[in-house]
């Protein structure tokens, strides 16, 4: 079974308050350029593995945006609970036979599973809101090709925050959270870090215009993106 080596399980410390916030990126410097995987996620003991059928081992290292996710939650928010915690359907609307479609808002739960317990929002361009919400529809986010609104945020990102993000397209029951990201501030600036079919975990410079271009580039007018702001 492919397993992480265990030196790289270790949850960032934050330092005293008075040497300034750390750069929380280093905790992910041994997820970057994992393969995406479909349904492949990090298990609490560093083993690559699927969510469904729980525990079952991949041959070689892979994660999905999911996986990520939740690798990225256990080194920046402690979070030590199994895929299918992650996972879990908060409100029980997502489930088989639910009208909007099972796992309809995956992404909306994840982010909140795994980091509950911590302080935390939804980060708007018009204003913050609590978290964690009525449901997965209760906010829609903003679109990702709306320069305005990433402008308006420009200034919001701290450096000892985590950012968790879904992605989601449709309306109504058509709805669905399809995505999950991470985003992160720190002296080189704002990084969007993701992993998509076809691909490796990377990071976007979202501060640059490159990286904002391809951004866009990724996702289509229709998309849009919710944001949540989490104390760690």
């Amino acid at each position: 079974m492919s397993r992480l080596p265990a030196a790289a399980l270790g949850l960032l410390m934050l330092g005293p308050a008075s040497s300034g916030p750390q750069d929380l990126s280093a905790a992910l410097r041994d997820l970057m350029g994992i393969p995406y995987a479909e349904d492949a996620g990090l298990d609490a003991e560093g083993r690559f593995v699927r969510f469904t059928p729980p525990g079952a081992s991949l041959p070689a290292p892979g994660l999905n945006c999911s996986g990520f996710a939740v690798a990225a939650a256990r080194r920046l928010l402690g979070f030590q609970g199994s895929l299918a915690e992650a996972g879990r359907d908060r409100l029980g609307d997502s489930g088989a036979g639910s009208p909007g479609g099972q796992d309809w808002d995956f992404g909306w739960d994840l982010v909140l599973n795994l980091s509950e317990g911590r302080q935390r929002r939804w980060v708007l361009p018009e204003g913050d809101r609590p978290a964690p919400g009525a449901s997965g529809r209760a906010l829609q986010g903003f679109r990702v090709q709306d320069r305005e609104a990433w402008t308006r945020l420009s200034g919001r990102w701290r450096k000892d925050r985590v950012y968790f993000a879904t992605l989601h397209r449709g309306s109504g029951r058509g709805l669905r959270h399809h995505h999950v990201a991470l985003l992160l501030r720190s002296d080189a600036g704002l990084g969007f870090y993701q992993t998509l079919p076809g691909g490796r975990v990377h990071r976007l410079a979202l501060d640059t215009p490159e990286g904002m271009d391809r951004l866009r580039a990724m996702f289509g007018p229709g998309e849009r993106i919710l944001i949540l702001e989490i104390q760690i």
